[in-house]
């Protein structure tokens, strides 16, 4: 039996549908119709919504509706520029100063979990607890609180770039040259095969966003590793 107050239960529910895109960007909600689907009140969800909004997830609005907050180039760009900034640190110091070869096969385990599903959040979840496991490895505490804080976001905009079975495929591929790169200790290998994975990434996220004119030169920008 759930313990959990009910209003931080549908706070989780509710976000868990913004992540996974069952309330997808620039959609909008309503209280009445999410205290139906819960088979809650109106109060705990009104405590959610509040908490969404504060952590911008949700944008409020009058009449008791909201707008699921749209994600912008902006938003995009600034995920790129974190990811970057970690994920090329962890590799780094996952050559130089740690053990790429078992966590290789650390990665290889979860590559065969990703290869049996065909779901999009269960796909997109484990890929990025590959990226989370490489960030892990460093033993940096503050480091991994930073990057459990944006996972979800990730996550988010991981689901946006997937698009088709032929993504399911090209991601599993940049996976397997990773983790062989890894196996072979090779630094220059890693760093290319993480690069590789990291633009097509936002290449595929970019083009199902909505590009305001005057945004190209973002996708020129956004070289990652860079």
């Amino acid at each position: 039996m759930d313990e959990r107050p009910l209003s931080l239960q549908v706070y989780e529910a509710i976000k868990k549908d913004i992540v996974s895109l069952k309330y997808p960007p620039g959609s909008y909600l309503r209280e009445r119709e999410l205290a139906e689907s819960l088979g809650v009140s109106r109060t705990p969800v009104r405590e959610a919504i509040q908490r969404l909004s504060q952590e911008f997830w949700i944008i409020s609005g009058d009449g008791k509706k909201m707008q699921v907050r749209p994600v912008t180039v902006a938003d995009v760009r600034e995920i790129i520029q974190i990811r970057n900034i970690i994920e090329f640190s962890a590799i780094d110091w996952l050559v130089s100063e740690g053990e790429p070869r078992v966590v290789a096969g650390q990665l290889d385990s979860i590559l065969n979990e990703m290869k049996k599903t065909t779901e999009q959040y269960v796909f997109t979840s484990l890929d990025l607890s590959s990226h989370s496991l490489i960030i892990k490895s460093m033993q940096n505490e503050r480091l991994a609180r930073f990057w459990a804080k944006i996972q979800e976001e990730v996550v988010r905009m991981g689901l946006m770039a997937l698009r088709g079975e032929y993504r399911f495929e090209e991601v599993i591929h940049e996976h397997e040259i990773l983790v062989n790169a890894l196996w072979n200790k090779d630094a220059e290998e890693v760093r290319a095969a993480m690069k590789n994975h990291l633009e097509k990434s936002f290449a595929s996220l970019l083009a199902h966003l909505d590009i305001p004119e005057g945004s190209e030169n973002c996708r020129s920008n956004n070289n990652t590793g860079k």
